[in-house]
């Protein structure tokens, strides 16, 4: 279950040290996942899991983003995923000529 933490004040740390990348990993371990099962089972269960919180499910060597969108952790995906989300050509051609077009 995700926690909906907007009702509360967020805890300020102060942390006067920089973090430099000593490797290419993620910072946080819960913010990258290696399957689709694996971060649903993560904002479905994780009491660490939050509502808005961004994630990433890599599989075959492509990054996808996701979201957690509500307290049962479903996720929403994030950057133009699934094609109901992405502009045609020509949707993208009428939108520049409605802009960009002198109407004189």
């Amino acid at each position: 279950m995700a926690v909906n933490n907007t009702g509360k004040t967020y805890p300020f740390m102060e942390f006067p040290l920089s973090i430099k990348r000593q490797d290419a990993f993620a910072l946080d371990a819960a913010s990258v996942f290696a399957s689709m099962e694996e971060a649903e089972d993560y904002a479905a269960n994780n009491p660490i899991a939050y509502i808005g919180q961004i994630i990433c499910v890599v599989t075959d060597g492509e990054a996808s983003q996701y979201q957690i969108k509500n307290e049962t952790g479903d996720l929403e995906p994030l950057g133009g995923v699934g094609s109901d989300s992405i502009a045609t050509d020509e949707e993208v051609e009428a939108m520049l000529d409605e802009v960009f077009t002198n109407k004189e």
